[in-house]
């Protein structure tokens, strides 16, 4: 499957998170680090993907980075620490995760 393509399912699922219609533990288990596996960060010298593909790609990566840093990396879904201890933490419960995906989605450009 083409990068494009596979940019294309994922940005379903981040709307599909944002609008609610898909879970946060769905979303985590779809997405996973779909940024960093990808290469999109441009990690991996050996990367299928060549800085100029990237670079006409910004827009879509751009999208995958914040919710990757905002979103994935904060986003706690155990149920055994209190909202207190998560805050502390820097992490995000599910609920504000799903009140902060269609912020960076409306930043984007990908709701109105």
């Amino acid at each position: 499957m083409s990068i494009e393509s596979r940019l294309a399912e994922m940005t379903l699922l981040v709307q599909s998170f944002a609008s609610g219609s898909v879970s946060a533990r769905e979303f985590e288990e779809k997405y996973s680090d779909f940024y960093y596996y990808e290469a999109l960060d441009g990690h991996e010298s050996s990367s299928a993907q060549e800085p100029q593909d990237l670079s006409k790609l910004a827009p879509a990566v751009e999208l995958r980075r914040r919710v990757q840093e905002e979103i994935v990396n904060r986003l706690a879904l155990d149920a055994n620490f209190t909202e207190q201890q998560m805050k502390l933490a820097g992490r995000l419960t599910e609920s504000e995760a799903s009140l902060h995906m269609p912020k960076i989605c409306h930043e984007l450009g990908l709701i109105g």
